[in-house]
């Protein structure tokens, strides 16, 4: 799916650039090594699938100009980001940390890998939040925050951290190795 997802980012890049729309090609190019990136880290592929999918919808929800278009867009893709998207960072402090990470996690209770997904996905739901006031600052008007849309971003993200976390620890709890 990942493969898939790829080309579909290659195939928006060139279309973009062909359409003299560089900074949005360039987004579309920027997704890619973000899911080149997730292909070397060990995520369940169930969750890389969806993960890919999101991020392509995600790309092409901006690129596009739906999140200001479409009421609770922006919620929704947050909620679906941040949710495949915890059990990705998650996955790669696995792959970072060796086998012992995975062996403790396993040996403990069901709920910690939930608590630990929702860390991650939080962790990353508040750097997000950093980079749109930056983008923000930078240009003003090409991002839609303030502290209304950075607590609700942050809330349904730790919702779906929360969700994948549990997902996550039902189906494909961390094994030593």
């Amino acid at each position: 799916m990942t493969c898939l997802a790829v080309l579909a980012l290659a195939s928006s890049a060139m279309a973009m650039g062909a359409l003299g729309e560089r900074a949005d090609a360039v987004r579309f190019l920027s997704g890619i090594v973000l899911l080149v990136v997730v292909t070397r880290l060990r995520v369940p592929p169930p969750y890389e699938a969806a993960f890919s999918i999101v991020v392509v919808g995600a790309f092409w929800c901006d690129v596009g100009h739906w999140y200001h278009r479409v009421p609770q867009l922006d919620t929704a893709v947050h909620l679906l980001l941040t949710g495949t998207g915890s059990v990705v960072v998650f996955s790669a402090l696995l792959t970072c940390t060796g086998p012992a990470l995975g062996q403790a996690v396993a040996s403990l209770p069901r709920w910690t890998p939930t608590v630990l997904v929702g860390m991650a996905g939080t962790s990353a739901a508040v750097l997000w939040e950093f980079y749109e006031w930056v983008a923000e600052r930078i240009s003003p008007g090409t991002m839609r925050v303030g502290y209304g849309d950075t607590v609700a971003d942050l809330a349904v993200g730790v919702a779906g951290s929360l969700l994948a976390g549990a997902l996550f620890a039902r189906t494909a709890r961390p094994r030593g190795e």
